[in-house]
This record gives structure tokens, sequence and C-alpha cells, in this order.
């Protein structure tokens, strides 16, 4: 499976270091270009924009702080839905509007792409740890439709401390 990873600050740092440590060789982007050369330094595979990490990504994970740049990284110039592949699988980390949530859910799904919406908390000792537990609201969050969930699976361990299951 391959995945790609936008957000590299205190959380999205922790989750890719976790992946490469898992076996996973993680694309990231982001809009800080230096935090992609840290990251490419100890043996990372970096992207100059969100678009080219998604080209040979299975999995693109998001964890940026908001709906306003979770919006950007998708839909913004250079965004990754332009590059995502119809069965391919975007999961938010973001804490968002859950309104704004079934609307984004519906305008991947209008596109053939998946997705899975998952808050994390923990901060970023837990990221870098692999420790992160779901939000409550993630605990009760289900994807649309249930091969969302299985196209996952086994989901990319190396991001939290558990998986939630249906």
């Amino acid at each position: 499976m391959n995945v790609g990873l936008i957000g590299l600050g205190a959380m999205g740092r922790g989750m890719a270091q976790s992946l490469r440590r898992k076996g996973f060789v993680p694309r990231v982007f982001d809009v800080r270009a230096d935090a992609v050369r840290d990251f490419v330094a100890q043996g990372g595979t970096g992207c100059a924009t969100a678009t080219e990490l998604a080209r040979d990504c299975d999995v693109v994970i998001s964890v940026v702080v908001n709906a306003a740049q979770t919006e950007a990284a998708l839909f913004g110039e250079q965004g990754a839905a332009q590059a995502m592949r119809r069965g391919s699988v975007f999961v938010m980390c973001s804490t968002v509007d859950p309104d704004w949530s079934i609307a984004l859910e519906a305008r991947l799904e209008a596109l053939g792409i998946h997705y899975l919406d998952a808050p994390i908390s923990g901060g970023a000792a837990k990221a870098a740890s692999c420790s992160m537990p779901p939000t409550r609201r993630a605990s009760r969050c289900r994807s649309r439709p249930r091969r969302t969930r299985c196209s996952c699976r086994p989901p990319p361990r190396g991001t939290g401390a558990r998986t939630m299951r249906p």
C-alpha cells in the first residue's frame, strides 16, 4: 500500500516517522519546504506539491489544522484531489464541523475517492511514539460506504495506538 501524508507539523511529522518505522515509505508534502527537506534528510520521500504526492498513493492522509487547510490541500492549486485515482482513500485527521465533513465526503465521492473522517488527539509525543488515541468523535464515526473501510485493510499501522473497527 502506498501512503502519502500531507502536513508535517507536530502531529503529521510524528505520524510520518511512525509510518516509516513500521516499514512504509510514506510520501510527504507540506507547504513549508523546509519541513519536507528535514524529513527527506532522514530518509523520507518528499514531494513538491500535494498533486505530486497523490499521484502514486492508494491512501492520502491529511494532518492539517482545519477545514480551510484541508480544502487547500485537496482542491487548491496543485491539490491532491486532481491526482487521486478512483478507488483511492482520503483520510482526514483534522477536527472540523460535521456538516463540512459530510459535504467533503459527497465531493470526494463524486470523484470516485473514498473518505474516512479520522480526527486525532494526543499531541506530538504520542504521534511520534505511535500511541495516539482516536478522538471520542472518531470512535463513533463510520465511513460510508463499507467498502471504504475494507479497502484500507489492513489499515496503515504506524499512525496510532489502536484502530477502531465497525
